[in-house]
């Protein structure tokens, strides 16, 4: 059926259907194409990202996705009631010898020249709203439990441990409002397109392909802190030399303002690890996950003087200078 519609829509031959990719894709000749579910979505954010996409691929990034007309002059076509974008990506390789902090860096260099006006999918200037908004929406539940009595290993954990990530949160929301009052934004902290949520396999699971539709509009901090944060968690005893490595081939690329290294602190220091754990408990998982995350909200909490430490060393393992730059410290850290 699908098959049908897309040679009907866009005389492209469905030949061979690609396996362990997001969205559900398809070989033809020598493009990948990826068919991608646009059901909810406002059109001004379609708009959005198809000019991210056209602006990357304008700066020579070969592994961006873009967006295929149909033969009836749109980009948006309909199969079993379902709205749809076509994306197509040439077949390439990934890069033999992968260096993801220079490649990030080059992926912000490139997104920052966009002169196209943002919107939808920006969220500048938004951290301190959304962190807010899930502290908040925590407390609640906490307090919740708290007068229900904890029933199970994993409320009384949250129980006892909440208070102090959300007064953690409070710092990063705190250390995030004061550099936006006392330090003065540089052209490096424009704008750039970053990912949703940038991981070590991000461009590796998706086969080098880089979605226009896994973006958001952000300060590049968004990237590095959440690439930093998975990889000190992966490896808690022995994370230096991997994030100095990372920090060093960035920066040799764009090296951070204080501004930057400010809001990358900001958000290193926001607990989103154990939020998320929390806000997945809470969602109604299933047994099995349940327990998984038992054990991932006790590893948390257990290591969290370890965190810390990381958090006191994080300037210095980050290559910047914090004393020229007179980064505020966390007192309390």
């Amino acid at each position: 059926m699908i098959e049908e519609i897309i040679f009907n829509n866009y005389g492209i031959q469905v030949e061979l259907e690609e396996a362990n990719v997001r969205f559900p894709s398809f070989r033809s000749g020598n493009m990948v194409y990826s068919i991608v579910p646009i059901e909810n979505m406002e059109q001004e954010e379609l708009v959005e990202r198809y000019k991210m996409s056209q602006h990357l691929i304008s700066q020579g990034d070969r592994h961006v996705s873009a967006f295929v007309l149909a033969n009836h002059g749109s980009y948006v076509s309909e199969a079993d009631e379902q709205l749809f974008i076509l994306l197509a990506n040439q077949a390439l390789e990934g890069p033999r010898n992968f260096n993801p902090g220079r490649r990030l860096a080059r992926f912000h260099q490139r997104g920052r020249t966009i002169n196209e006006t943002i919107r939808t999918c920006s969220r500048i200037g938004k951290w301190k709203e959304l962190w807010e908004q899930r502290i908040n929406q925590l407390e609640k539940i906490w307090r919740d439990k708290l007068n229900a009595h904890p029933d199970n290993q994993f409320e009384k954990l949250f129980i006892e441990t909440f208070p102090y990530y959300m007064v953690l949160g409070e710092n990063a929301i705190q250390y995030l409002v004061d550099t936006e009052i006392d330090d003065t934004p540089q052209i490096v902290d424009s704008g750039t397109v970053c990912y949703e949520r940038f991981l070590h396999d991000t461009w590796k699971s998706n086969k080098w392909m880089k979605n226009p539709f896994d973006w958001v509009f952000d300060h590049g901090t968004r990237d590095v802190a959440e690439w930093v944060r998975e990889h000190y968690f992966q490896n808690v005893h022995t994370h230096q030399r991997g994030i100095g490595h990372f920090f060093h081939e960035y920066q040799s690329i764009e090296p951070f303002s204080s501004f930057s290294a400010r809001l990358l602190y900001s958000r290193m220091l926001f607990p989103i690890h154990y939020f998320e754990t929390v806000e997945e408990y809470f969602s109604k998982t299933t047994e099995s996950r349940s327990n998984e995350l038992e054990d991932k909200i006790a590893s948390i909490t257990k290591s969290s003087q370890q965190y810390e430490f990381f958090l006191k060393h994080f300037y210095e393992l980050a290559e910047v200078p914090a004393k020229q730059y007179d980064l505020p410290k966390i007192d309390w850290i």
